[in-house]
């Protein structure tokens, strides 16, 4: 099941997430690339759907794809609170992206 929320109101732009779809499946589809967990932060800009007005955003992207060897899954789940906590002051949406199509809930 998607981490990610449908009623999410901001929305990055479609060119930024094909962007980092395709570079996740490059490194899904790469013989010699690790299948590791990581965070993803990135920073948008969005038109606010309730007043119109153009504001920004930062998202953290919790991405563990299928494959990921369960001790380095079960690493990842236990630090991503303490990486968030020590990111002091950073005010972001967290979202959990298992599966390239779950970044697809991310367009609008």
């Amino acid at each position: 099941s998607s981490g990610i929320n449908a009623e999410w109101p901001l929305r990055p732009g479609k060119e930024t997430i094909k962007a980092l779809k395709e570079l996740l499946a490059a490194e899904l589809a790469d013989d010699n690339q690790k299948n590791e967990p990581r965070w993803i932060i990135m920073y948008f800009d969005y038109v606010d759907k309730i007043d119109g007005r153009l504001t920004g955003k930062e998202i953290l992207i919790k991405w563990c794809p299928d494959g990921v060897k369960v001790k380095s899954r079960m690493t990842f789940a236990s630090s991503s609170k303490g990486f968030v906590d020590a990111l002091d002051g950073f005010k972001a949406l967290v979202v959990q992206a298992d599966e390239l199509e779950e970044i697809d809930d991310l367009l609008p």
